[in-house]
Formats: structure tokens, sequence, C-alpha cells
């Protein structure tokens, strides 16, 4: 009787067990050991969340599924956003965002439930305002930059230089040229990292006005220089705003100053017409495309030619019976005085012709804006600004830079032999100048653009 009972009440426990274990496999649920955070190398803007979820040993069906979810609802055992974990891990890439993870089994229960919260404090990038530096040795200039970022950072950048014997730069990403050559400074945060080229060229200086600069000759420059100089050029007058009154400015000063050779004067009439029984020539190098003129590979470029082609420095034949200039003879090829203004026009952005300096028959520099005669009244009058030409009757210039004892006006003479910064005291420029006329250009530029009177 005894052991009736007995094997009575063991088959009621294993039936019990039996039972607890078919009910357990059907409906305890799953649950999550942990939440982590990774960064995404995929996504700057988001990141991995891996959820690591487990089960009993007893279950008899041990795959899991795990669901993200951004608010306080809690999902159905249908919604379409669970995923499978593989190796007891699920993955997910999300943004940044408050979220809460839940596991469910095969069975359809949904278990433990763990919170997570998405902060992505990180440097996309860092965006500088210019990819390359241009420098002479001693040249200051800063680098300006942007840090695209997502969340809170420290935003201190660490600048460094890769050679200082060529650019330093200071905490503050101000670079200074020291010896020719080139090297890279490099912005960083954290990991995050940029590079900008600085050159240091010698075909640049300090911008001085040098009445002895040693003039261009010919040969002198291969296209890689030209190349150089040409984005030297353009870096300027981007700086100081295309197409505005300071681009044509910068253009001017480059030349005249900044520029380490000397451009020649060369005689002509460069408006591709004939001056009387004058045969006409074509102001080689004078307008007919952006940069400078001191390569082969330049004469592509030119729209038409009556001699030549000849680079700046190297020898056009003359076409002109004038002063010291003989009709056939060969002198260095370079500017005559329209032939600098219009080119620093056009390189500083501003189109308006291939003319000459009048008066002539012809289209004009003197009708390029306002002209007004010189007087004390004019110069006190706040009408006339750095940017403006000057000049007089058969000649103009461009009126580059003024202080308060001096005007500065960049121009090609015959007088001087080349491409000039003059220099006319305030006091004699009414009185005692040869200058008569300003023409204004308020009318001509864009706008002032980041003009200063002085370099």
């Amino acid at each position: 009787m005894k052991k009736k009972v007995f094997l009575t009440v063991l088959s009621l426990i294993i039936l019990l067990i039996s039972l607890g274990y078919v009910l357990a496999n059907f409906f305890v649920p799953p649950y999550i050991i942990k939440v982590e955070k990774q960064e995404s190398i995929r996504y700057n803007d988001q990141v991995i969340i891996n959820v690591s979820v487990g089960t009993y040993k007893w279950k008899m069906n041990k795959d899991l599924w795990c669901i993200l979810v951004e608010d306080d609802t809690k999902p159905s055992k249908t919604d379409s956003g669970w995923v499978k974990a593989s190796n007891d891990y699920c993955s997910f890439t999300v943004p940044e965002g408050d979220y809460t993870a839940y596991v469910k089994d095969s069975y359809g229960n949904i278990g433990d439930i763990n919170s997570a919260i998405v902060k992505i404090n990180k440097v996309l990038d860092i965006k500088t305002n210019k990819d390359i530096l241009y420098m002479y040795i001693g040249r200051e200039e800063t680098i300006s930059y942007d840090i695209v970022k997502l969340g809170n950072i420290d935003e201190k950048v660490n600048f460094k230089s890769d050679n200082e014997n060529i650019a330093k730069v200071d905490e503050n990403g101000k670079v200074t040229g020291v010896n020719i050559g080139e090297t890279f400074i490099t912005l960083s945060i954290g990991d995050t990292k940029k590079n900008v080229e600085v050159v240091v060229s010698s075909f640049i200086t300090r911008p001085v006005i040098n009445t002895s600069k040693p003039y261009i000759s010919c040969g002198q420059f291969n296209k890689e220089d030209n190349d150089l100089l040409d984005a030297i050029l353009a870096d300027r007058v981007r700086d100081a705003g295309e197409g505005t009154r300071a681009g044509v400015v910068e253009a001017a000063r480059f030349l005249a100053l900044e520029f380490a050779f000397r451009v020649h004067y060369f005689y002509e009439n460069g408006r591709l017409q004939n001056h009387g029984d004058e045969l006409h020539v074509d102001g080689e190098g004078r307008y007919y495309h952006k940069g400078l003129y001191l390569d082969k590979s330049r004469y592509s470029l030119l729209e038409s030619r009556f001699v030549g082609p000849a680079t700046w420095g190297c020898d056009l034949q003359n076409y002109t019976n004038w002063g010291p200039w003989v009709r056939g003879g060969m002198y260095p090829n370079g500017f005559d005085c329209s032939g600098f203004v219009t080119w620093a026009l056009l390189n500083g952005g501003v189109d308006i012709g291939d003319i000459g300096a009048g008066p002539s028959n012809w289209h004009d520099l003197d009708e390029a804006g306002e002209k007004v005669y010189i007087t004390d009244e004019l110069m006190a009058s706040g009408r006339v600004k750095v940017g403006d030409l000057i000049g007089l009757p058969g000649h103009a210039a461009i009126l580059a830079g003024w202080d308060d004892e001096n005007y500065y006006i960049a121009e090609s003479l015959n007088t001087t032999k080349g491409v000039v910064m003059t220099v006319v005291n305030k006091s004699k420029l009414v009185h005692n100048s040869i200058y008569t006329y300003i023409i204004l250009m308020d009318n001509v530029y864009s706008g002032d653009g980041n003009l200063t009177n002085m370099w």
C-alpha cells in the first residue's frame, strides 16, 4: 500500500515537473544581459547598439529576437522591427536618441527591458578656409576653420607644423613663412585631422616698394612656375573679393609689389586696330587670359597675334615709332600703361575689354567710369577711393593705396621701364604732379570687397 502511494506521488510530481517544463517553454520570457554602444565606422552621425540577450538552458527553442523603440510603448510580438539574434547578440545602427531594448523568444514572450541613451559627441570634420597657403618668407596668415560636430565636444584645435624650418604655426593657427619650401600644417581634435599645405615661394616677397627689383628674363620660368604664380595671384584676389574694388587693387599690388620681378614696359597700342599708319599689335599677354604670361604653355591662350609669340621678358617686335622705340625693333615684351590696367582689372574679376588710355577715336579707359578732374575739393570729398583709376591724356594707372602722407599709384611707365608703384606726396598731387584726372569706378566694381587703403 505504501509503495503504491509512493509511486502515485512520484508520478504526480513527475507530471507536475513535466507540465511546469512545458509551461515554462511556452510562457517564461527571455532576458537582456547588457546593452553596449560603439562607434560606427560607416556612419559618422550614428552609433551601433549591441544588445546581449539570453534565455534559460532548459528552453527547447532558444531562438531570440531583439527590438529598439524610441518611446515608452511596449512593442507587440508582430512588430516589423524585430531583429533575430546571432550568437545571442543583436546589433542596431541608430542616430542620437533615447531607446528601449526588448527581447522575445520563438513563443512570442517579450522579456526584460533595458534603456539606452545614445549621445553622439564627436567631431565629424574640420573644414578650413583654404587647402593651400602661399607664403613669402616672413608672411603671416591665420588659418580659419569650422568644426563639424555632433553633441558637445571640446573645440580646442591643436596646430602642428610638419617642418618648422619652412613654416611655423602658433596655438591660434597663425602661420609664418620661415624658409623656401613646402610643408603641411595639421589641425587636429582628437583623432580628427585636417592638413593644410604651405608653399613658401621665392617668386614672391613682402610687399614693399623696391625700385631695384630685377626684370623678368626670357625663359626664366617654366610651366610649373607659371602655374604656381597664377595660383598665388588667384588666392590673393579671392581673399580680397573677386570682381570687387579690392580684387582689382590686389591684382595691381601683386604685380607691382609682391611679385619678386619687374615686368618690362613694352610700347604698343594693344587694341587690335591700326593707329593711323601704325600697324596694330595685339598686346600679347596683356589681356587675353588671366594669370601671368611667363611660359610657352600660355601661347595657346592668345586670341590672335600680329607678331610673336613672346612671353614677358622675351623679345617682341615693335611696330611703333615713338621716343626710343623704333618700328621693327625687338624689345622685351611686357605692358604699356593701359595694358597693365586692363590686366589688373581682368585678373581682379572685372572685364571691361582690352582698351587703351586715350584720347583716341576708340573706346578708352577714360570712359570706364566717371571721369573727374583732380582738385583739392575732389580729394577732400570722400568720393575718391583706392581702386579708382588715375591718369592724364594718353596714360592710365590705378590708385593702389594711400596713407597720411602719400598716394601710391600702380602703373607701367616708359620712364621707369616697367610696372612700378609710384609715390606721390598728398600735398603735390593736385598742383605739382603730372596726373590730371581720376576715373571713379563705383559703377564698375561689384562692391568694395575687403578693401584696405594700404597693403
